[in-house]
C-alpha cells in the first residue's frame, strides 16, 4: 500500500467514524472529521513522481 492508498483508507475511516458519531450523537464524529482532513492533506501534499518536489 502506497501513500495514496493509505490516504484514501484514512479518509474512508474518517467518513465512517464521522457518520457513526453523528448518527449516535457521539464525540467520535470529531475524530472522524479530523481523520478525513488528514487524509485530504496527505493526498494534496504527496509527491507526484520522480523528479518532482524537493
Amino acid at each position: 500500500m502506497g501513500v495514496k492508498g493509505f490516504a484514501w483508507g484514512v479518509m474512508g475511516l474518517g467518513m465512517v467514524l464521522g457518520l457513526f458519531g453523528w448518527w449516535a450523537w457521539n464525540p467520535v464524529a470529531f475524530v472522524g472529521l479530523a481523520l478525513a482532513i488528514v487524509g485530504a492533506v496527505i493526498l494534496a501534499t504527496r509527491r507526484r513522481g520522480p523528479g518532482t518536489g524537493a
